[in-house]
């Protein structure tokens, strides 16, 4: 690649920095390119076009980087009190550093710091736990956080469960589990509105249904060796858990709590933090770092569907128990293998299987 080019176009191949030049007023990519549905919307702006949060309070998972550090600060730019779940302190403060520079107006919303380890579903458990003995309301939970990239390496936890599986899948789900009794307690108080997001994938299509084995331990910790794209195919399967956990929690809290709604949202082919990490593990990285500015959209604008998740009135058509809100804002149908009950159930039922060996 020409030096002239990196030399002009230097902060698009920082990995730190949410600096997009080729987005500058709004110059967005060509539609056409988008390999996962619609671009997100153009003139949409969470401020202006969601209700003020203030005096609510939020969790965003993995919020100290990417799409979840985006999402963080749409919400606390809309007023909400919004708690940075993350396993990793100094990543924190550089994000706190950072979100005070780039500011909070015009909601001036607050960010508080709570430690999250999903890797270890103990941590996940004694986080929530946490929060419950520091809190005593949660409007919003959106479970951000995933392993996107395990750099060609996949590892196990200490329980035996394959890292993206954990992180992606294991870890939210009991994290969420012991997150209730606060949630359904807010929902009871006058004027809330409790939502949980789970931060899906329109990859889940990519992965064949016959591949989909979550009732052995192998089965969760498939390596897709032999595919052209193993590392993204491991993560593409632990977004489908995620869809199918996500559906099925939808359907059991609109029968048991209705004042809890559970909604699904897909970011868009968004070029995050992560994003740009893994694409350079590539070789010749910073060429494809080039070729993915070219149709993929700044992480700010991958936040606007779990903002929109969130905190659209329940007015709005597209909201409504298990939706599954896809750019630009729309709810948009699933395939049949994350809606089928009986999968749903494989899963489920393997999962309650870990979590007794985690002792929990």
């Amino acid at each position: 690649m020409p030096t002239a080019f990196v030399a002009s176009h230097s902060s698009l191949f920082d990995t730190t920095t949410n600096v997009y030049p080729y987005y500058d007023n709004q110059r967005l990519p060509p539609y056409y390119a988008m390999p996962y549905g619609n671009p997100p919307s153009k003139t949409f702006d969470p401020v202006k076009d969601l209700p003020n949060m203030k005096g609510k309070v939020a969790i965003v998972t993995g919020s100290s980087s990417g799409i979840g550090f985006a999402t963080l600060q749409h919400l606390l730019r809309m007023g909400a009190k919004v708690y940075m779940a993350t396993p990793d302190e100094k990543m924190t403060q550089d994000a706190l550093s950072r979100i005070e520079n780039e500011g909070r107006e015009p909601g001036l919303g607050e960010v508080i710091w709570h430690e999250l380890d999903l890797k270890d579903p103990r941590n996940a458990k004694s986080s929530a736990q946490h929060f419950l003995d520091r809190e005593t309301r949660l409007d919003v939970l959106i479970n951000n956080a995933a392993l996107i990239s395990d750099m060609g390496h996949p590892t196990l936890n200490a329980d035996g469960v394959q890292d993206n599986m954990a992180i992606n899948y294991l870890g939210p789900f009991v994290f969420t589990r012991y997150l209730l009794p606060v949630l359904k307690s807010t929902a009871s108080m006058d004027g809330s509105d409790v939502r949980i997001v789970n931060v899906g994938s329109a990859g889940y299509v990519d992965i064949s249904p016959s591949k989909l084995k979550y009732q052995t331990i192998e089965g969760w910790n498939q390596k897709f060796s032999i595919s052209m794209l193993p590392t993204l195919r491991r993560y593409q399967y632990s977004k489908v858990a995620v869809h199918l956990w996500t559906n099925n929690f939808a359907k059991q809290m609109a029968e048991e709590d209705p004042r809890i709604l559970v909604v699904l949202a897909h970011p868009g082919a968004i070029l995050s933090d992560g994003a740009k990490r893994g694409l350079m593990t590539l070789p010749f990285p910073r060429f494809w770092l080039w070729i993915m500015s070219l149709w993929m959209y700044p992480q700010s604008m991958g936040a606007y569907t779990s903002v929109f998740a969130a905190c659209a009135p329940r007015e709005n058509k597209q909201i409504f128990p298990g939706a599954y809100i896809c750019p630009p804002n729309i709810a948009e149908d699933q395939k049949g293998h994350v809606l089928d009950p009986g999968r749903q159930q494989e899963l489920l039922d393997f999962t309650e299987t870990i979590i007794e060996r985690c002792g929990l």
